[in-house]
């Protein structure tokens, strides 16, 4: 196993960010007061795979969002913190919540509210577009862009880490 691989193994919670990673980044505003977004169904299945296999998820968004508690709320992640650019406070409520050390804990995010975050965990991640500074700081900068099934990637590299890849693959009869 290489060194991310070793980090991988240890995780037990998927931090994200939301807009630039499980999104393009783009809001669209029509007549109505607020904003839609476009998430990648890739993304919602790995969410699932990742909680069936007991990796929780959670979204750490600097945005306060109906649609992002809305995705939440469609894929049962518990843990949707929408509106705080602050992440850090988040990240120790999430690490006293579930009793783990931060070197369980990845992070996904692609902008500068992300670093604190980036920087305290065990596995830190990215998706290709991400400011250079996040890039920088991570373990993991990961072949696309956010909103193209960015978080899919870091599921499957956690899962097979884990050994756990075959058992999603047998769901689909697909063998490995």
């Amino acid at each position: 196993m290489d060194d991310l691989d070793l980090r991988a193994a240890k995780i037990r919670l998927l931090c994200t960010d939301i807009d630039g990673v499980l999104t393009t980044g783009a809001l669209h505003y029509g007549k109505e007061p607020g904003h839609t977004k476009v998430f990648h169904v890739r993304d919602g299945a790995a969410i699932k795979w990742l909680q069936r296999s007991g990796i929780q998820v959670a979204f750490i968004s600097g945005l306060a969002s109906e649609a992002t508690e809305n995705r939440a709320r469609d894929l049962g992640v518990e843990d949707c913190f929408a509106g705080h650019l602050d992440k850090g406070p988040v990240l120790d409520q999430l690490l006293a919540k579930y009793g783990l050390s931060s070197d369980q804990i990845a992070h996904l995010g692609d902008d500068l509210p992300d670093l604190p975050l980036l920087r305290r965990v065990g596995l830190a991640c990215c998706p290709s577009d991400a400011v250079d500074e996040v890039k920088a700081a991570c373990h993991w900068v990961t072949p696309i862009p956010g909103g193209q099934g960015v978080l899919r990637l870091v599921a499957e590299r956690l899962l097979k880490s884990q050994s756990r890849w075959s058992t999603i693959l047998s769901h689909y009869e697909v063998r490995p």
